[in-house]
């Protein structure tokens, strides 16, 4: 079963364009690295706006998509001392412009995924889930 870890933080104060930069730098060298993150499914960036105007919060969140929490735990295993292959990704990790006592983590699994839908697509047609039974 997949796995999501929800990372959110806050930007060191003045480091704004430095981390905004360092970020893409960081999507950069994960897609040309691709065998360095075996195990990973995906990695979606957002900014944290409030409601009902969309104010940016100041606040980040990276979803990210592991195939089961085994190959999350595998994946941070093989990079916990940024050695080897890791040592290139150390140099790119946008961690150094966060406010770290302001970094938040958690995890979190799908649930009911016969159930999911989309409203809209890339063809203007919607998904309906198909109704199962719930489980117990």
């Amino acid at each position: 079963m997949s796995i999501v870890e929800v990372e959110t933080w806050l930007i060191a104060p003045g480091d704004e364009e430095q981390h905004h930069e360092m970020i893409r730098s960081w999507i950069a060298f994960v897609q040309d690295n691709r065998e360095l993150f075996e195990g990973w499914k995906s990695a979606r960036y957002y900014r944290q706006v409030a409601a009902p105007d969309g104010a940016p919060t100041g606040r980040y969140v990276m979803l990210f998509e592991y195939e089961s929490m085994e190959a999350r735990n595998a994946y941070k295993e093989r990079r916990k001392d940024f050695q080897g292959p890791y040592a290139e990704y150390k140099k790119v990790d946008p961690y150094q412009f966060f406010d770290h006592d302001s970094v938040t983590m958690e995890h979190w699994e799908p649930q009911e995924e016969a159930l999911w839908f989309s409203l809209s697509s890339s063809d203007g047609t919607a998904t309906k889930p198909a109704v199962t039974e719930p489980v117990t």
